[in-house]
């Protein structure tokens, strides 16, 4: 997640002077996804859930927006670069282990 978190700074940072409103949502995407990380690793499996629907919202928006109008700009995002394939993979990756995480952590 921290990763993830670190794609979406570097993003940001680059988008500011651009589409600012879309640097804001990675600057909050990426602190929500600092704070799936401590909760993954404090162990607070209250929260596993919540986790897991962040990272769903997100693999879900990635996609919905390339496809549709993104919400924000009202058109289609570019589908292949290499930080959209980074993305979907980590996306995927997290799905999986935060799945696994809440399904083997013990009760």
């Amino acid at each position: 997640m921290v990763i993830w978190a670190i794609i979406h700074f570097y993003l940001s940072t680059t988008l500011i002077k651009f589409l600012p409103l879309v640097s804001y949502f990675f600057i909050l995407d990426a602190v929500l996804f600092l704070v799936g990380g401590a909760i993954l690793l404090i162990g607070l499996r209250l929260l596993y859930i919540p986790t897991l629907i962040l990272t769903w919202i997100n693999y879900l928006l990635l996609t919905e927006s390339r496809i549709y109008p993104a919400p924000i700009l009202g058109k289609p995002l570019p589908a292949i670069n290499s930080f959209v394939l980074g993305t979907f993979v980590l996306d995927i990756i997290l799905i999986v282990v935060v799945t696994l995480t809440l399904l083997t952590s013990e009760k």
